[in-house]
């Protein structure tokens, strides 16, 4: 997890943080930070859909989104994109750790639920909300160089 100044980021903000040093966001700003502010502890702490997948799902839209100024057909080339890579990047956190719900992601680190995909090989519990940020920030690195931002696409 990200921290900075004596402020301890949770998932989502770190995983935005973590993507924004590495590949800037284009309009990555403090609006950014205040809606990823929520997002951890799988939305408010509610332990629905893991925060690494939601900060991802938010790097994806800044990076692939419309902004609502396009013209109609730029405007659904975008939205169809970004989605379809929020969908895949949701299937490939879930082969790999076996749920996009935060509660059971940390039911299964803490050993009280029976261990799913195929990236837990240790079967002792620990806590892996880290290896969840790493794995969503490394995704949306890997997914910037084999696709390109739609301002650079040819249509």
């Amino acid at each position: 997890m990200e921290t900075r100044d004596g402020l301890s980021f949770n998932c989502a903000e770190s995983v935005m943080i973590g993507v924004n040093r590495e590949v800037p966001l284009p309009g990555f700003d403090s609006s950014c930070m205040r809606i990823a502010s929520i997002l951890g502890g799988g939305v408010a702490g509610s332990g629905e859909i893991c925060g690494a997948v939601s900060g991802a799902s938010a790097c994806l839209g800044l990076i692939y989104g419309s902004d609502g100024t396009e013209d109609a057909d730029e405007f659904d080339r975008k939205r169809t994109l970004a989605r379809s890579l929020v969908n895949r990047m949701i299937s490939e956190f879930t082969e790999e750790w076996g749920t996009v719900r935060c509660r059971f992601l940390r039911a299964m680190d803490k050993g009280e639920m029976k261990p799913a995909g195929t990236a837990r090989e240790q079967p002792y519990a620990q806590d892996r909300c880290d290896e969840y940020v790493a794995w969503a920030a490394e995704w949306i690195a890997a997914i910037t160089e084999q696709v390109p931002e739609p301002s650079e696409m040819q249509v």
